[in-house]
């Protein structure tokens, strides 16, 4: 068995771990704010995201207008220019529906840019094209580290998980972007989902 002082050195480890931007460079935190979107039986409860097993009708309310099942936080971190990046790890804490977005970079120009969706079986997926990110590594139980960082002026996406980039657009749109996490079921996706956000981060480049 460990000490506890090595135990307690180890968790310290992982949390600055969790916290530390990617992909290089000198990055400065940002702290932007936020609104939720909880359509057609989705809710949020802190940062934990649900959505039932189908939608109970409802229409009503931000971003509801579809019928989808819905429950994500929109961040108020719009930008045009510049590198941006996201941090945030994610456990899905129990799932029986398959093809549910969890990550959004939206283009507030022409709509949703970036989809980042997960299925059966914990893969992920860009939900645009289907090409896979990770495969197999969002089970239920499990913590994954995701970052994005986009260069607006160079048009490059990337998308790491624990820490290793896994898909890269060079070609991405120009316009005005911005991000959202929680739970949305994609065209041919189904719930239930359940799934916690943590030490979600926020950064430019200096």
């Amino acid at each position: 068995m460990l000490p506890q002082t090595l135990l307690l050195a180890l968790a310290a480890a992982t949390l600055a771990l969790a916290g530390t931007p990617v992909d290089g460079g000198t990055w400065v935190e940002d702290h932007p704010g936020f609104s939720q979107q909880q359509c057609a039986g989705g809710s949020i409860c802190g940062n934990t995201f649900f959505i039932p097993t189908s939608p109970n009708g409802s229409t009503s309310g931000s971003g509801c207008s579809n019928g989808h099942l819905r429950a994500e936080r929109r961040y108020k971190d719009d930008y045009s220019s510049g590198v941006r990046q996201f941090g945030g790890d994610f456990t899905i804490k129990f799932m029986s529906g398959s093809r549910i977005a969890i990550k959004q970079t939206f283009n507030g120009d022409a709509g949703p840019y970036f989809i980042m969706a997960v299925e059966q079986g914990g893969r992920l997926y860009s939900v645009e094209g289907g090409q896979t990110i990770a495969e197999g590594v969002a089970k239920v139980g499990s913590t994954v580290r995701i970052n994005t960082v986009h260069d607006a002026k160079s048009r490059r996406f990337s998308v790491y998980v624990n820490g290793k980039e896994m898909y890269r657009d060079g070609k991405a749109p120009g316009g005005s972007f911005y991000d959202k996490i929680g739970a949305y079921t994609t065209s041919t996706g189904t719930g239930d989902l359940s799934i916690t956000w943590t030490n979600v981060q926020f950064w430019h480049k200096a």
